[in-house]
């Protein structure tokens, strides 16, 4: 923001040199970032750096108030006379129909500008010194004291108005809006208008509409001066990505007590320059909505403790009324403070002491260490998990990849996937309009990047967040990984030969980097995803036995991509995808790792092969194979899988490897055979298996 040294002057004086002002209020926290001469050299201007929480440096006068308690000089106001308004014509109201959008609202009709009214040269020189242009008289005086006050202020012109009731109300659904700006808008319930009895006049707080801008031809005037609900300023802009001057102080919260001021000022300088023909009273609806006059309590030992350092009581009565508050001793050693309604940021004791701390002066504070107990440094298991996952994967010859949170909803189904996403407004990027419930999206990018490049095989990975609302509609971030396989498995060389990536490849990383991180008891079951082949996909489940309970937990997914969406994405290979929350596997982790003796005896291999229902999985008969084998089973493995031929439809023919191994003598064959057959009887009658011989 840009601020004149020449217009700060008449309201502070400012002995040079300038530059020291500068460094001073640089140092109290307002900072100036740059000075430069005007191009005539009769002037300096400030280009200053203000923080969001003190709006009320947004203008001339607030920054002259931060000189002045600084440098400890008396403040002048701007001028302002108070003009016995006459009667309002007859038909002028304000309904508000909206007091949480505009809790307070007023308004006064000005009657007969002259037709040639040049801006005032001193007016348009410090509103061209601040970077903004001369437009005419009237918009210029607005500008003026928005730049001095703070207060922004809207003219309109009263002779386009359709009737002379003026309503603050509630956007209609689809209601056109023409800006002044020439954006054309269709507006929504959530957006604060001015309007008159048929259509809207402007967006409150933001900008004006053009139906009723003032002109060169413009004689009669209605002056508008309002507090607005900064939560809903910053909606309208955001979704209408208009920004303006007003909009911007809005946001931040204008100080409720200089609505009337600002409006006062303006009137001044109208009647100063313009001398109008009426200037009628002022027409109010609702109330300024005034803090309460609460007061903090503040005792010098607390400022003690806070800054290390004492500070005088009086020095402390100083420092705050300088600022402008209303200081009352409550005792030798405490005070109660009551804030100004300019600054809303003053809300604790602590935020009394750092005031006092600016004006004393950081640089007058001695530098101390700080003293605190010795702790230890735990690491945080999610990030260890995350290191071990990067590890794991990198090793494996994976790729990882760091992509944006926010997606393009291509792909994804809106009510079965999107319908607990967050979804945002991006005004850069209207297709990027989701917060990424699923990693699927940015890895099939990553991917599709990749074919073009000609790559043949393409085993990536990521992990990052995915955001949700949960039940209760509150915004859920979740640390995830997602793993993306496609193409080849591996080069084609003299000793083997090229392949396709398998669903069972992905599958088998994923079991693997479980067994890494020492979860051993998990198991696969069947999911519904849209963007899986549902033929081709499966939820993971980690299992654990506390008291005789069993306890389950869903920790990810993985599938086959089905092949619509592939083709959305111009993807003609497979894609195998897989997604795995970090958060939910920590809990299962088993971080140390336990030593087990070699064996000493030999161990003895046997072959099982069942018949069973496609809907047993071959990881419950696993399960079962090594509970009943009494200690005495080491190894359980999968080798073959037959469907068709002779095997009856709805079947399966699962055949299992086992290794039975003992750790403290050798296994005789009469002894695994009877164990062997004691297994097979009763795996055939839980799963309602044929034991094939």
């Amino acid at each position: 923001m840009k601020i004149s040294a020449h217009w700060l002057r008449d309201f502070v004086e400012l002995s040079p040199p300038l530059e020291r002002i500068a460094e001073r209020l640089t140092m109290a926290g307002l900072e100036v970032k740059k000075m430069t001469p005007s191009p005539d050299h009769k002037d300096v201007i400030f280009e200053i750096e203000v923080t969001p929480n003190r709006p009320d440096w947004l203008s001339h006068f607030g920054v002259a108030r931060e000189i002045a308690a600084v440098e400890n000089l008396s403040l002048k106001s701007p001028a302002i006379e108070k003009a016995a308004g006459r009667p309002l014509p007859s038909g002028w109201k304000i309904h508000l129909r909206e007091a949480e959008g505009c809790p307070y609202y007023t308004g006064v009709y000005i009657e007969g500008i002259p037709s040639i009214l040049p801006t005032p040269e001193i007016i348009r020189e410090r509103l061209e010194s601040c970077g903004m242009r001369s437009i005419n008289f009237i918009v210029d005086i607005t500008n003026y004291v928005l730049l001095e006050t703070g207060q922004p202020l809207h003219a309109f012109d009263a002779d386009l108005f359709k009737s002379r009731e003026i309503q603050i109300r509630r956007a209609k659904a689809g209601e056109p809006f023409l800006a002044i700006d020439g954006s054309a808008l269709k507006l929504e319930p959530a957006d604060l208008v001015i309007a008159d009895s048929e259509s809207a006049l402007a967006l409150a707080g933001v900008m004006g509409g053009k139906e009723t801008e003032v002109n060169a031809r413009t004689r009669n005037i209605f002056l508008e001066s309002a507090f607005f609900n900064p939560r809903w300023v910053r909606q309208t802009s955001r979704r209408s990505a208009l920004s303006s001057e007003s909009s911007y102080r809005f946001e931040r919260r204008v100080d409720p007590a200089g609505v009337d001021g600002g409006r006062d000022r303006a009137l001044t300088l109208i009647q100063q320059y313009a001398q109008p023909r009426f200037i009628s009273g002022v027409l109010r609806a609702g109330q300024p909505p005034l803090p309460a006059r609460g007061r903090i309590h503040l005792t010098l030992s607390e400022i003690e403790r806070r800054l290390g350092l004492k500070i005088k009581s009086s020095q402390v009565a100083s420092f705050l009324t300088r600022l402008q508050l209303e200081v009352k001793p409550d005792s030798q050693e405490s005070f109660n403070v009551a804030v100004p309604s300019f600054r809303p940021d003053l809300q604790n004791p602590v935020d009394l002491i750092e005031e006092i701390a600016r004006l004393y002066g950081y640089e007058n504070i001695p530098e101390t260490l700080p003293v605190r107990p010795l702790s230890g440094v735990k690491k945080n298991p999610l990030f260890n998990l995350e290191e071990k996952a990067r590890n794991f994967f990198s090793g494996q010859g994976f790729y990882e990849t760091v992509s944006f949170s926010l997606i393009s909803p291509i792909g994804l189904d809106p009510e079965a996937d999107l319908q607990n996403a967050i979804r945002i407004n991006n005004p850069k990027n209207q297709d990027l309009n989701w917060m990424r419930p699923v990693l699927l999206p940015s890895l099939l990018s990553a991917v599709q990047r990749n074919r073009y490049a000609g790559i043949q095989a393409i085993p990536l990975y990521e992990i990052a967040n995915t955001y949700s609302l949960d039940t209760s509609r509150q915004i859920r971030e979740e640390r995830s990984l997602g793993i993306a396989m496609s193409g080849a498995v591996r080069g084609k060389n003299w000793i083997d030969p090229q392949r396709a990536v398998t669903f069972y490849d992905l599958k088998g990383f994923v079991c693997a980097f479980l067994k890494e991180i020492g979860i051993e008891d998990f198991a696969f079951g069947p999911v519904q995803k849209t963007f899986f082949s549902q033929s081709v996909s499966q939820e993971i489940e980690i299992h654990s036995q506390i008291r005789s309970q069993i306890r389950s937990q869903a920790a990810g997914m993985l599938g086959e991509v089905k092949p619509g969406l592939l083709r959305t994405w111009d993807l003609e290979l497979p894609v195998f995808f897989a997604q795995l929350s970090l958060a939910n596997l920590v809990p299962w982790l088993n971080v140390q790792k336990k030593f087990r003796e070699l064996p000493r005896f030999p161990s003895v291999e046997r072959d099982f092969a069942f018949l069973v229902a496609d809907s047993v999985k071959s990881a419950a008969l696993e399960k079962e194979i090594r509970q009943m084998g009494e200690g005495l089973v080491s190894r359980v493995e999968l080798f073959d899988l037959f469907t068709g031929g002779r095997v009856p439809k709805g079947y399966k023919n699962l055949a299992f490897r086992v290794t039975y191994q003992s750790s403290e003598k050798t296994l005789v064959s009469e002894e695994i055979q009877k164990l062997h057959s004691s297994i097979a009887e009763k795996i055939m009658k839980k799963f309602q298996a044929a034991f094939q011989h």
